[in-house]
């Protein structure tokens, strides 16, 4: 690959850097202009030729010679910029080639190859509404109307074509210069072209240095009027700002020595210094992108309130069809489309102040990265000092002198990069700017429709009199119609009383019961704060509950284990009872009855077991009851667990009596068996001394032990079965108590994620306090890594050398031939589009440097494709014209009504010329400040020169010492030269402003009295109209009077003429 020199590299960056910007704009042209390089480069326009210590440093190299042009091409874009709307159909339809060829730097006062400058507005000179030039976005395709006539829409497709065959004759010439110029030639003209745009962006960055400056005086102004004490704050600003200047010194005294210790590491570390640079430029890069974001929001914006402005018309006319007969109603409708204008203009001033807040913000940035260059300024003198202190052969010089002119390149560098993005960051404003001046242009085209709908309204008035004039002759006619509608005026009047009476009567009712209202939402909030009470309350003796609970758990625990052992005691006397059975035949039925009775007893115990089982469910859902009703049965419940906690406490006792009596009957029963069993021993000793006789009596004793067995076996069964339904009741119990464990669990386990909780927001807190420590920590290492960039400079001037000892000059030439040319050609290819244009040749991709012949071809080619969107564009706007005249005349009848924010317009301009005395009054307090600090220098190079007279006096020890006073000084009095040249160039751009803002206030001054005058008109033309209505409207009443008279009198007359008739009749009967 051929490597390029760095000039050439940057202007190949500022080139791509503004083709990025060729779709997004509106109204604005690239940066390469196809014309005049043969000719030479020409310097900006006058207007923006301001002097300062950069411009005098610079010098042309050759005289402009203008090439052939038709005639108004130069002016057709500062005519084309101020009458239309931001590029009207060409920035909607995104097809017009003029805006995207000519040059981004139009706006700027002169291009890179003589392109036509436009003239710029400063700040002040704007003398109409506050409104910013803008175009309408490309994306915004035919749903939207743009308020241009037909003649201005000529005017502009005549503009276009002009331009396009200019452009044409420029690339001609373009391509037959190319071949001719030598690359010395190119050279110093890019180089030319270089410093005139650093010096352009130099003095735009004043201008809004300035600009900031008035911004923050007048900030300071309003300030100062809300402020008293405006004395005391001064005084207070003027130490704070010496103690500032006193700070700024020692810090560049502490850097000074910071450098002298650095000074043996300094190449080093100067790679890091690099990589901060470009994280920095990385930085600015993303700010320029979010101000993009920002923009194009606010782009957004515009827009919807373009569509709002578009449908008051539709709805405007809905409303006058409707509200024909009726006025009042179309009266209201103005009201209402009054306010919505007035919204409307409140939005766009919240986004204007946006707008205004993000271009502070750029300026911040803007003012950061000139502090970043005065310091790396700084070291560089620094750094030569020092070396040509240590240097002492010849070889050494040579080789600071190679290092000094690559850091200039490289500094030259990083200019270039910073006028491309600051003229990408103008054309955003211009872009603002056209923006707004659409939408104002849009308010002025309401006002016209809603004069307009006066107009027609005026003239229903008008219809309106010529019907009462018609009602007149109908009069007579209606006076059948006329008595019933009196009537029925009375019965409507009489129905209002009543509505009246009924209204007034119903208020005072809603009065009464809002005021019962009041008070029961007073009292249900005394009632929830008791019941929040309440809760605390009860959620205490619900704590006591569960620890009763587990107590009663605990004592039931105890009880199982003391039945248990009872249960088992129990079964080992039932075996002892079975084998006495066995055994005994005569006393069965006692025994039978005995076991019966245990029986009876055992299921007492069971049913007392399950009672209590059924009591304790009963005392988990009071429990549950309690928890969800705690506002309002607190109290039963408690009672109610007292009670049965009562109850189980007393069948437990019963159950332990029971159990006791169970056991003492059963001590007696063994007494009793043994008492038989003695018995059967006499008895069967008895029966053996009687021997065989009797048989039979056995025989029947031992039928009766078979039927015994037989009982006890069914006796076992049954023991067996109760034994079941035990173990059964036993399983139930235990799974009662899962339940209640479960349960105790899951609220141990609320109480755990609750303490988590808090522990978890104390870890937070922790956290937060030691992520401050960190962000302190790390503001304290970004402090050091800018007071590093310093050292940057030893690193990029050894990078830079070996890069350069690569490069050739031949290389150098033909790169920068390519890069123009491929530059021009990718304008062309984002302008038309790859697909749509053909290719000649094999190869897809064609170079300059691989086959010549083929891309010329190819850029002829798309040079046609250029002219053929132009004829399509003119198709498009004839066709588009032929779409919105009737929106557009609906926009200009709208848009009269903003008329009437005259007056505010007048009061703001009272604020300014207030502001203005204030802030000239400021302006001669900084002068006087100034002159402190110019006798403070003075004061300064007077201690400096005792200091040198004291120095050649000492010994020779001091020489080192010396010599660093006598470079602070040096460096002090070229920075004092700097600040003069600076001081100079303000005061003469201060004179400037003065004299815009003269003739802004002349120009504010004629446009106040035309307004005045206006609004005078209007006010008369209303006062005639109202004092005509009023003598209409007594001329109907006296009419009307005059027809109820005559009425009364023929209804006299009828009555005489009947009462005559009937009189006449009585005789003749």
């Amino acid at each position: 690959m051929l490597k390029t020199t760095p000039q050439a590299a940057a202007m190949s960056a500022a080139l791509t850097s503004h083709a990025d910007l060729s779709n997004t704009s509106s109204g604005t042209h690239p940066e390469v202009s196809l014309g005049s390089l043969a000719s030479g480069f020409s310097t900006p326009g006058r207007h923006l030729r301001i002097p300062s210590a950069s411009s005098r440093s610079t010098a042309q190299s050759s005289l402009p010679v203008a090439t052939p042009s038709p005639p108004g091409s130069s002016s057709v874009l500062t005519s084309r910029r101020r009458t239309d709307f931001g590029g009207g159909f060409s920035s909607r339809l995104g097809a017009s080639s003029t805006r995207d060829v000519g040059g981004d730097e139009g706006e700027d006062g002169g291009d890179l190859l003589d392109t036509p400058a436009v003239e710029k507005k400063r700040y002040g000179e704007d003398v109409e509404t506050p409104r910013k030039k803008g175009g309408v976005r490309p994306s915004a395709a035919g749903n939207k109307g743009v308020t241009l006539t037909l003649r201005d829409q000529e005017k502009h497709i005549d503009n276009l074509k002009k331009e396009n065959f200019n452009i044409k004759l420029r690339v001609h010439f373009l391509e037959e210069r190319l071949a001719q110029l030598a690359p010395d030639q190119i050279d110093a003209a890019l180089k030319q072209n270089i410093n005139l745009k650093i010096e352009v962006q130099q003095r735009n960055m004043e201008l809004k240095k300035l600009k900031k400056l008035v911004l923050q005086l007048e900030k300071e102004l309003e300030s100062q009027e809300h402020n008293r004490a405006s004395s005391r704050t001064q005084d207070r600003e003027r130490e704070e700002r010496e103690r500032e200047l006193e700070e700024r010194l020692e810090e560049r005294e502490r850097e000074i020595r910071e450098l002298r210790r650095q000074r043996s590491h300094h190449g080093e570390e100067s790679e890091d210094v690099l990589r901060e640079l470009e994280m920095h430029n990385a930085q600015l890069e993303e700010e320029i992108e979010n101000m993009r974001e920002l923009l194009q929001d606010n782009m957004d914006e515009i827009e919807r309130l373009k569509d709002l402005v578009e449908r008051n018309p539709s709805s405007l006319s809905s409303s006058q069809s409707q509200s024909r007969p009726d006025t009042s109603r179309f009266q209201q409708r103005i009201h209402d489309l009054e306010d919505e204008n007035t919204d409307l203009h409140h939005r766009l001033q919240d986004h204007i102040a946006l707008l205004s807040q993000k271009d502070d913000e750029k300026e911040d940035l803007l003012d950061a990265i000139e502090s970043l260059k005065l310091e790396i300024e700084d070291l560089h003198a620094k750094r030569e000092s020092e070396h040509q202190e240590r240097s002492e052969s010849r070889a050494l010089i040579l080789e600071e002198r190679e290092e000094r002119e690559q850091a200039e390149d490289d500094l030259n560098n990083m200019k270039d990069r910073l006028a491309a993005l600051l003229i990408e960051v103008q054309q955003k404003e211009d872009e603002c700017e056209q923006k707004n001046a659409e939408i104002d242009e849009l308010v002025a085209e309401h006002k016209r429709i809603v004069e307009v709908v006066e107009d027609e309204w005026r003239g229903e008035v008008e219809e309106a009199r010529m019907q009462i004039e018609e009602l007149k002759d109908v009069l007579s006619e209606r006076e059948t119609e006329f008595r019933d509608l009196k009537l029925s005026l009375d019965e409507h009047e009489n129905r209002q009383h009543e509505l009246r009476t009924e209204f007034e009567s119903a208020l005072n009712d809603l009065e009464l019961q809002a005021e019962t209202k009041d008070a029961q939402i007073d009292a249900m909030r005394a009632t929830i704060d008791k019941l929040g009470e309440d809760i605390y309350v009860l959620e205490d003796e619900n704590d006591k509950i569960k620890e009763e609970a587990e107590r009663l758990r605990e004592d039931e625990g105890v009880e199982r284990e003391r039945l248990e052992a009872l249960s088992s005691a129990l079964k080992e006397k039932l075996g002892q009872v079975r084998a006495e059975l066995q055994e005994t035949t005569e006393i069965y039925e006692q025994c039978h009855r005995e076991l019966h009775d245990h029986q009876v007893r055992y299921d007492s115990l069971s049913r007392q077991h399950t009672d209590l089982q059924s009591e304790l469910e009963r005392t988990l859902k009071s429990h549950s009851r309690i928890v969800d009703d705690l506002t309002s049965k607190h109290s039963d419940e408690l009672r109610k667990i007292t009670r049965s906690l009562e109850a189980k406490d007393s069948a437990l006792q019963s159950a332990l009596s029971d159990l006791n009596r169970a056991q003492t009957t059963l001590e007696q029963r063994e007494q009793d068996l043994r008492e038989v069993q003695d018995a059967l021993e006499g008895i069967e000793e008895e029966s053996k001394r009687r021997g065989e006789m009797d048989t039979t009596t056995r025989f029947s004793l031992q039928l009766e032990l078979d039927r015994l067995k037989r009982d006890v076996e069914r006796l076992e069964d049954e023991l067996s079965r109760t034994r079941s339904d035990l173990s059964s009741n036993q399983l139930k119990l235990q799974e009662k108590d899962a339940v209640i464990d479960n349960l105790h669990v899951q609220s141990r386990d609320l109480s755990t994620q609750l303490s988590q909780q808090t522990q978890a927001r104390l870890n937070l807190s922790e956290k937060l306090d030691n992520v401050q420590g960190e962000l302190k920590k790390r503001e304290g290492e970004v402090e050091v890594l800018r007071e590093r960039l310093g050292e940057v400079e030893g690193r990029l001037g050894k990078e830079q050398r070996s890069l350069q000892g690569q490069e050739t000059v031949w290389r150098d030439q033909l790169t920068e031939r390519n890069t123009l040319l491929l530059t021009i050609y990718q304008y062309l290819e984002k302008i038309l589009g790859v697909d749509k244009v053909p290719k000649k040749g094999s190869s897809g991709e064609t170079k300059p440097f691989t086959n010549f012949s083929v891309f010329h071809d190819n850029l002829i080619t798309r040079l046609k494709a250029l002219s053929q969107i132009q004829l399509d564009f003119d198709k498009k706007c004839k066709e588009a014209e032929a779409k919105y005249v009737d929106k557009l005349n609906e926009i200009r009848k709208q848009l009269d009504v903003r008329w009437k924010q005259i007056d505010k317009f007048e009061s703001s301009v009272k604020s300014y010329a207030d502001t203005k005395a204030q802030w000239r009054r400021k302006f001669a307090g900084k002068e006087g400040e100034l002159e402190a600090l110019k006798t403070t220098n003075q004061d300064l190079q007077s201690q400096l020169s005792s200091l040198k007279r004291h120095t050649t006096s000492s010994d020779h020890s001091t020489t080192s010492e010396l010599r660093s006073l006598t470079t602070r000084a040096t460096n002090a009095e070229r920075r004092l030269t700097n600040a003069q040249n600076q001081l100079l160039a303000t005061e003469e751009k201060i004179a400037a402003m003065n004299q815009k803002s003269a003739q802004a206030d002349n120009k504010w001054d004629a446009r106040v009295r035309e307004y005045e005058a206006r609004l005078k008109a209007a006010e008369e033309r209303v006062k005639r109209e109202r004092q005509g209505s009023k003598e209409r409207v007594a001329e109907l009443e006296a009419n009307l009077k005059n027809l109820q008279t005559q009425l009364e009198k023929a209804q006299r007359r009828n009555q005489q003429l009947n009462d005559l008739v009937e009189s006449n009749k009585a005789p003749t009967t």
